[in-house]
């Protein structure tokens, strides 16, 4: 179940009441934040980033033989590095169904805290979301591209790597965002361009939970799409000229 980036007031309703029926909670360690946690304060609980996939579904599995009503929850939204496939896949050979619940991810609260659209008219109408490998060889790369916003996750403790890759794709000039623990207490913005990205995320001192935005979008220039424009017509309005 996703519980969102942090701020209590972005769970869903869902969520809430899931949490609030759960007998057993199990989560993701520090990357809940103290508010959500609040919510499952009294109920057993279980900090899953001190436990292997089989302690994990082992206990899941145990707590559902005594007819409890269990909970997994993630920060963001599960489905964007969740790393839920392995739980999913052992609970199912055990015979338990499984439900995911979504939640906001931090990538949509960043987009908000900056004031951005990520598809913003007349420029980038695509969105990509990726990583560094860190313990993978699935991909060496960022995927990138000029023609997209890119929503970089995992990466930061990577910068200096991230940093050339992006140079190779995107002018030095080029606007970044970065921002660390969206929705958190301790919640921290930064921007500026390409070439001084390193140098600006080493002395804000951040080196973990923090997504990188890199968009045309961030160069905040005024842009009018054609849906609104008195010219075009569309199902529910006709042209004025």
């Amino acid at each position: 179940m996703g519980v969102g980036p942090g701020d209590p007031e972005l769970l869903t309703l869902k969520a809430y009441r899931i949490i609030k029926e759960s007998d057993v909670i199990f989560y993701t360690g520090s990357l809940i934040s103290p508010e959500i946690k609040e919510f499952f304060v009294n109920k057993e609980s279980f900090d899953t980033s001190k436990m292997t996939i089989d302690e994990i579904t082992d206990k899941v599995y145990n707590r559902l033989l005594e007819n409890k009503k269990v909970s997994i929850l993630h920060d963001g939204d599960p489905s964007i590095y969740g790393a839920i496939s392995e739980q999913i896949y052992s609970l199912e050979n055990k015979g338990i169904n499984v439900e995911i619940i979504p939640g906001i991810s931090s990538f949509q609260l960043s987009s908000s805290l900056l004031g951005l659209e990520l598809t913003c008219p007349q420029g980038p109408q695509s969105i990509i979301i990726t990583r560094l490998p860190y313990r993978t060889n699935y991909e060496k790369k960022l995927l990138l591209s000029k023609n997209a916003s890119i929503i970089i996750f995992l990466s930061i403790h990577l910068i200096d790597k991230v940093k050339q890759q992006l140079l190779e794709v995107f002018p030095e000039d080029f606007p970044f965002a970065v921002v660390y623990h969206a929705g958190w207490k301790d919640q921290k913005i930064v921007t500026g361009v390409i070439k001084d990205i390193d140098k600006v995320v080493k002395s804000n001192k951040i080196y973990k939970t923090a997504l990188i935005l890199i968009s045309e979008c961030l160069k905040r220039i005024e842009r009018h799409s054609n849906l609104y424009s008195e010219n075009f017509t569309h199902s529910y309005r006709r042209s004025t000229k």
